[in-house]
């Protein structure tokens, strides 16, 4: 109930285009660009993001580390969950890759997190990996999900 709801509040919000190129829609592992947190999302999977005057300036890969932008998967044999949420002062969308192999990452339509509030990405198939990068700053009290 509380995710139907997340997510219908989140799609009434304004919605704009992500700054810069589209990303490509299928990558296999090796293709994905550098700087993306690639695994399960079990336990979770982050990025440490800088800011510098509301714009990102860096972002790597946690490792074990927390991060500030982190994505933790649940679900079953037919049905993935992905929880996004972030710990930084400004909301930010990301580049989301998803593979149900490990190697072929296909381009997944994803919401932008705003502080204090999870995204809830959703897909009717069993996901193995997640690629998770360039986060950038959306613009005060806008929303995106593509």
């Amino acid at each position: 109930m509380l995710t139907g709801c997340l997510l219908a509040a989140m799609c009434a919000m304004p919605v704009i285009a992500a700054a810069g190129k589209p990303a490509p829609k299928t990558l296999t592992r090796g293709d994905l660009p550098a700087g993306f947190a690639i695994g399960t999302g079990s336990p979770s999977l982050a990025l440490q993001v800088e800011l510098v005057d509301g714009k990102v300036t860096t972002s790597a890969p946690a490792g074990d580390a927390p991060g500030n932008l982190r994505a933790t998967r649940s679900g079953d044999a037919t049905q993935t969950t992905l929880m996004v949420s972030s710990t930084l002062p400004v909301a930010v969308k990301f580049d989301l890759y998803v593979s149900a192999d490990g190697e072929r990452f296909e381009y997944a339509s994803s919401c932008g997190v705003t502080p204090g509030v999870s995204s809830f990405e959703m897909w009717e198939r069993p996901i193995q990996a997640f690629a998770l990068g360039n986060p950038r700053v959306l613009p005060k009290g806008r929303m995106v999900c593509d």
